[in-house]
């Protein structure tokens, strides 16, 4: 009898499984051909580029951390440290102990790109986490046609997202986690927030990991703010004295991100060096670890994506990292290392990965991970 109610529970355990991963796709499928229509219809229509333009709030599109950038973002079935908030926040459960990380990107043009983030473990199957999201431009000179270089005005661009994370194990081998999180986007002295949120899903088997996530499902936003009254003339032939009015500004779409990764340590799946492990080695010591990832994205704001990436660890002290992205007119090639060392009460990991960009200049971005122990 009690074999029965193993297999039973089992069984339904698989159903519950298999009836999430279905519900997740369908609804990240709906909502990315939702807004990939609606961005047909608002955005710029140019034959290939008809993507081009339709959405704003671009800098939820840039993910933190160092180690997956170097991986060239193909980190959707790895993620099992912080940047899983980013890519796949089904894996932040992998994550052991409190950590927390900071993270900075020179972005092209003058921005940067910040991050902060902390992961908090509940019990063996649940984690919360906080994080923080900042890009900004610095002071730009404001000019106009008119006069150029000469009022002595500036202003800047602070685009913001405050998330709070929650992961948990279904089973010993499937995790699911959400996001939910308030973006507000800034230029000078016009704003536009929204809440958004974020869904994924991690599933391991052996060294194997498959994962999927949707990042952005939210509603439009539309800005506001002092820089859209102006004086106006209700005629401009006649000579009335000017009127107060406000430009109507139209709402918009942030972009939605649905990722499909998965993830191998290839050394124990492949020769049979090592015993196998679902958790890629994160938390056993190796002298030689082989990581190969890959992802495919789709998005609703420019065409389809893929990556691959490799992560190469010795003795768990020094890790190199390379990757690949197929689809982007600018990110192709990225590479990085990383460094990790024990201090007393403490776990600490830097890691360093560069993206040269077709057109852009170099992006250097550095990442900085404490774990107590």
């Amino acid at each position: 009898m009690k074999f029965i109610i193993e297999d039973i529970m089992n069984r339904l355990t698989s159903i519950v499984q298999a009836a999430f991963v279905g519900v997740l796709i369908v609804t990240m499928s709906v909502a990315t051909s939702a807004q990939s229509s609606t961005a047909t219809t608002q955005g710029s229509s140019a034959g290939q580029f008809q993507k081009v333009g339709a959405a704003g709030g671009e800098f939820l599109r840039i993910v933190p951390g160092a180690r997956a950038t170097g991986m060239a973002g193909a980190f959707s079935g790895v993620a099992n440290d912080l940047s899983a908030i980013g890519y796949n926040v089904a894996g932040i459960v992998d994550i052991q102990g409190y950590t927390g990380n900071v993270s900075y990107a020179q972005w092209f043009g003058g921005y940067s790109h910040n991050y902060l983030g902390v992961v908090i473990p509940v019990d063996n199957k649940y984690r919360f986490g906080i994080s923080v999201t900042d890009f900004t431009s610095g002071e730009i000179e404001r000019t106009t046609i008119e006069d150029e270089n000469r009022l002595g005005l500036t202003y800047s661009i602070n685009d913001f997202a405050l998330t709070a994370s929650f992961g948990a194990f279904l089973t010993d081998q499937f995790s699911f986690g959400i996001n939910a999180k308030y973006v507000q986007n800034s230029i000078a002295s016009m704003s536009a927030s929204g809440v958004f949120v974020d869904m994924g899903t991690l599933y391991r088997f052996g060294g194997y990991r498959i994962g999927f996530s949707m990042n952005n499902l939210g509603a439009q936003m539309q800005f506001s703010g002092q820089d859209l009254n102006q004086k106006t003339d209700l005629i401009s032939q006649l000579q009335y004295q000017k009127l107060d009015a406000s430009l109507l500004s139209n709402p918009f779409n942030v972009p939605i991100v649905f990722n499909a990764g998965i993830a191998c340590e290839v050394l124990s799946e492949w020769f049979g060096m090592y015993e196998s492990t679902q958790d890629l080695g994160a938390s056993q010591s190796r002298e030689h670890r082989l990581v190969l990832a890959a992802d495919f994205s789709t998005l609703s704001d420019v065409s389809q994506q893929a990556a691959i990436g490799a992560e190469y660890v010795w003795d768990d002290i020094l890790a190199l990292r390379a990757g690949y992205r197929m689809g982007s007119d600018q990110f192709n090639f990225s590479g990085g290392v990383g460094v990790h060392y024990i201090l007393a009460g403490f776990d600490a990991t830097v890691d360093y990965a560069m993206q040269p960009t077709s057109d852009l200049g170099m992006i250097n971005r550095i990442s900085v991970s404490l774990r107590a122990n």
